[in-house]
């Protein structure tokens, strides 16, 4: 068996050990940042049926009338990435053929959009010139769009992508990832939040490493559906920012995204370095693993659902692609 496949089932074992009778999953004061990856793992491992529990569940219990997923942590109204979530849980569903709550859930996360932009507000209630807009909540939201049949919306998401490439002041030793109407790509940064607008690839502390892979696997998703050659242009030209990143930053779990990017662009141009490098990520994927099959949040001890749940479905992505290795 595939070490990929072999890790990935370990890891979706676990991952149903926390489903509860109810259809319910986890920790219930953690809600659906709990269990919003957990779908799409689950359907990966062919769990098909547990992701029906789950999704079944969300249906009666976890969904608002406006196509909200809840419940919530109190402060999560707070975060920027608060509409992240909710594209993991469209996304999953929509690959199960639960087609109201993928629509419904789309829906909302359509109330995020910025069509003058092409990109996805980073704010809860803010819609204004001064309202960020972060590349991996955008890939999230475009990757949504694109799963849903809403083509243009993802088009958009690319020319916002290409504009913050262009934008780019020190490519690729730095990638910055912020930006607003007013004041375009934000270069200049708070100290204090620093990790949520730029990354350095020769890194020593922990860095937002999947951003070129959120940016780079979008894109050629995005080719896929179009035939567009500009979008695998520009998926390259992002894992670029990987291509010279170092070794701390390849260990990081966080590079998960960007074993994913890899993957799909060795399935689209037969390329080595993206062969090599899904299959590196992969193995340290594995490395970080626990002997009961879960993953930890980055830097912890702590054991993480969600963590657990994304490198399931990474490992699928890169199994997929690169089968044995």
């Amino acid at each position: 068996m595939s070490r990929f496949k072999n890790a990935r089932d370990r890891g979706c074992n676990y991952l149903l050990s926390q489903l509860h009778e109810d259809g319910s999953f986890g920790s219930p004061e953690l809600g659906a940042t709990e269990y919003y990856k957990v779908p799409a793992a689950f359907l990966v491992c062919g769990e098909n049926n547990a992701a029906n529990q789950l999704l079944n569940w969300v249906r009666h219990k976890g969904k608002l009338p406006d196509g909200d997923f809840v419940p919530r942590p109190t402060s999560a109204e707070f975060d920027y990435w608060y509409v992240y979530y909710n594209t993991w849980i469209v996304i999953g569903a929509q690959r199960l053929g639960q087609f109201d709550i993928a629509e419904e859930g789309m829906e909302f996360i359509m109330g995020f959009w910025n069509p003058e932009s092409g990109g996805f507000y980073s704010s809860y209630d803010e819609r204004d010139a001064d309202t960020k807009e972060d590349l991996w909540v955008v890939s999230g939201c475009g990757q949504a769009a694109l799963y849903t049949g809403r083509i243009d919306v993802a088009r958009g998401v690319g020319r916002w992508m290409k504009r913050l490439m262009d934008d780019q002041p020190n490519y690729p030793s730095q990638l910055y990832s912020v930006y607003s109407l007013s004041d375009g790509l934000i270069t200049e940064t708070d100290t204090d939040d620093e990790i949520r607008y730029v990354m350095n690839n020769d890194a020593k502390k922990d860095q937002f490493f999947f951003h070129p892979g959120i940016a780079g696997g979008f894109l050629a998703r995005l080719y896929q559906a179009t035939d567009e050659e500009e979008w695998l242009d520009l998926a390259r030209k992002y894992m670029r920012f990987a291509e010279g990143a170092n070794d701390y930053l390849f260990k990081l779990l966080r590079a998960g995204k960007v074993g994913w990017a890899a993957s799909v662009l060795y399935t689209l141009t037969d390329e080595d370095i993206y062969r090599e490098m899904a299959i590196r990520i992969g193995d340290n994927i594995i490395e970080a693993q626990s002997e009961h099959g879960h993953w930890s949040d980055t830097g912890t001890d702590v054991v993480s659902n969600d963590a657990t749940a994304e490198m399931v479905v990474w490992l699928d992505e890169i199994y997929q692609a690169v089968g044995d290795g």
